[in-house]
């Protein structure tokens, strides 16, 4: 469905969710909305009703009695009202926004949490989760301000259906003309609005772009390459450009929005100055009552803000209601994993179980060619699996694929003889420990980041023998509250700082703690020489003992100790898998493998001669 094409229930769906959210959080505040509107609608009606009883008491000479009767009730009355009014109006206007962005962010987060990791990186999800994060990123937010936007709607309505009573009691045609003005009006407004929903995905594309390259260039990351680099002078010409692309995208919304304000201002010219000269004229014609005219005269000045309000308000919640579906289409992305009830998982007797790949394919969204062809791979239980391979042949894609993080686009995997989607998702996660490349720290303790639960939950003598396995425990002891030590400065003020390889040392803490079945280690020892990765890496064999392991490396000497290594060809147009078997069969193979060993033999050889040759 084109984007400006809306469904007829949008707006109702908006507003459902929207109540519902509030209803749940607070219910008093919509009660508060509904007392808003009638003070809303009183409280001008009275207004303009006062004059008129002033007026009428005069002309009749009422006595002073009932003079001060009438007058005092009506002036105590608009008091009540005029309390009420601003009670209400200010729970209404600072209220809604803030408690309803609460609710909708704890609701995002923990769809863009809980939701398959594979659609949560897929492009099109990325693209919704942009929109939707625009509508709680503020609470002056049409999206979240829903509730108010429905007060203005409905009051305004009422105002308008009472003061419309009273003028067309007096001339229907006049009411006419009025309400053709405010059609004129409403039709130059939908064009406009229409214009501002057509460009939404363009302006929104620029915006983004606009937003990473500043956070790139605020990142301490990157502050390094741009320093050293010099690159600054043309990131801050690329930002230049993409602000002014981003602001004459803008201005043409802009423009039009301020023809329709000066339609606007026309039409009213028009419509008060056709209503003014008929009521002068039939005031004249001793056709009015002076009291009348003056509750009409301000009847239709009054009616025209009416009208404004309710096409403003309209406006808002029609765009309200394009941000919320936004946020239901977020909330509503489907998942591709099993998350209902799924197969038992293999008993302890059975563990680690067989994992195989049957004529598995994978190809990324908008991808031109297959990330990975044809895989048919068993992975026996306790292996010690090597997959090996250049940049981008499809190492990582492999390892996501056998632990369920993405699903094949071709063939199935499988884990103990049943496809993953035959086991719910996340105690399928549970058999695996991966430790990846890219180590991210949550901002807790030490403890908190191995066990990855809350301190009730950990058992902190396991976190320190995973310590001292992964052989991090010194660093942690001469930290001052040792493993109580809190990570992320960004966060936390007091927080210690990590290496890369104490990151890395963490990590492989994390995944002997969590003690799974299925171990993965995607290059988590990029950080460290590749003497120390060896190390690593046969200590780590050693720990996980009767477990399967799956291990990848760019450095193929640090493999040889697994039962099988496998060759991965990002250029292959069958296969992906090249070449399988142990380091010396593959040696004696003489193909990419051996060339590749050989390359990085005779590089580490040429250093350590020249190394040699310096000490001498």
């Amino acid at each position: 469905m084109n984007r400006t094409q809306k469904p007829p229930s949008r707006i109702w769906d908006a507003v459902k969710l929207s109540l519902s959210a509030y209803w749940q959080v607070r219910k008093s505040l919509l009660v508060c909305c509904a007392l808003a509107i009638v003070f809303r609608v009183a409280l001008p009606y009275a207004g303009i009703y006062m004059p008129k009883a002033v007026i009428d008491l005069i002309q009749q000479q009422a006595d002073t009695e009932r003079f001060l009767l009438v007058v005092g009730s009506l002036a105590l009355l608009m008091v009540v009202l005029g309390y009420g009014k601003s009670f209400t109006d200010t729970i209404v206007d600072h209220g809604t926004g803030t408690l309803s962005i609460f609710s909708f962010m704890l609701k995002t987060l923990a769809k863009q949490i809980n939701m398959d990791y594979e659609q949560f990186e897929h492009p099109s999800f990325r693209t919704i989760m942009d929109k939707s994060e625009k509508a709680v990123q503020s609470n002056h937010t049409l999206a979240m301000n829903i509730p108010r936007t429905l007060v203005q709607l409905i009051s305004n309505s009422f105002s308008f259906l009472l003061y419309a009573g009273v003028i067309a009691r007096i001339n229907p045609l006049l009411l006419l003309v009025l309400l053709f003005c405010a059609g004129s009006n409403w039709w130059a407004l939908a064009r406009s609005r229409a214009y501002h929903e057509a460009t939404r995905e363009e302006r929104g594309k620029l915006n983004r772009k606009y937003l990473a390259l500043q956070s790139t260039m605020r990142d301490p990351m990157s502050a390094k390459d741009i320093r050293l680099y010099g690159a600054f002078p043309w990131l801050k010409g690329f930002l230049k450009t993409l602000r002014a692309q981003y602001r004459q995208a803008e201005k043409a919304v802009l423009t039009r929005q301020m023809r329709v304000s000066l339609l606007d201002a026309a039409l009213i010219l028009l419509r008060d100055g056709i209503a003014y000269g008929v009521l002068i004229a039939l005031l004249l014609h001793d056709e009015l009552a002076l009291g009348e005219f003056v509750f009409v005269f301000a009847a239709i000045g009054a009616l025209g803000g009416w009208i404004s309000g309710i096409l403003v308000a309209a406006s808002d919640l029609g765009k309200a209601a394009v941000e919320m579906s936004d946020m239901q289409a977020m909330l509503g992305y489907p998942d591709r994993m099993n998350t209902g009830p799924g197969a038992p998982l293999p008993g302890k007797e059975d563990l680690p179980p067989e994992i195989r790949f049957e004529n598995v394919s994978y190809t990324y969204p908008n991808a031109e060619r297959q990330a990975l062809r044809h895989i048919n791979l068993t992975i026996r239980p306790g292996e010690r699996l090597a997959v090996v391979g250049a940049n981008g042949a499809g190492k990582t894609t492999l390892v996501k694929l056998l632990c369920g993080l993405y699903l094949p686009t071709e063939g199935q995997v499988t884990y103990a003889g049943k496809p993953l989607l035959a086991y719910n998702r996340d105690e399928l996660f549970t058999q695996f420990s991966p430790v990846f490349q890219d180590i991210h720290l949550l901002s807790t303790d030490i403890a908190g980041n191995i066990s990855q639960q809350p301190p009730d939950l950990t058992d902190d003598a396991k976190v320190i023998r995973c310590l001292e396995l992964a052989g991090l425990m010194e660093k942690v002891a001469s930290l001052p509250e040792k493993e109580k030590t809190l990570l992320v400065r960004a966060v936390h003020a007091q927080a210690a700082e990590l290496s890369g390889g104490e990151k890395q040392k963490l990590a492989m803490a994390r995944a002997l703690y969590k003690d799974a079945p299925v171990i993965l280690l995607d290059e988590p020892t990029a950080a460290l020489d590749p003497l120390a990765e060896n190390e690593v890496y046969q200590k780590y064999a050693e720990l996980t003992r009767g477990k399967t392991s799956v291990y990848i490396s760019h450095r193929l000497a640090s493999t040889r100790f697994c039962d099988r290594i496998i060759l991965i060809d990002g250029a292959a147009e069958q296969d992906s898998i090249a070449e399988t078997g142990t380091h010396d069969e593959l040696m004696r193979l003489g193909g990419q493998y051996a060339r590749m060993f050989a390359t990085q033999a005779s590089y580490y050889r040429r250093t350590g001669s020249e190394g040699q040759t310096d000490g001498a």
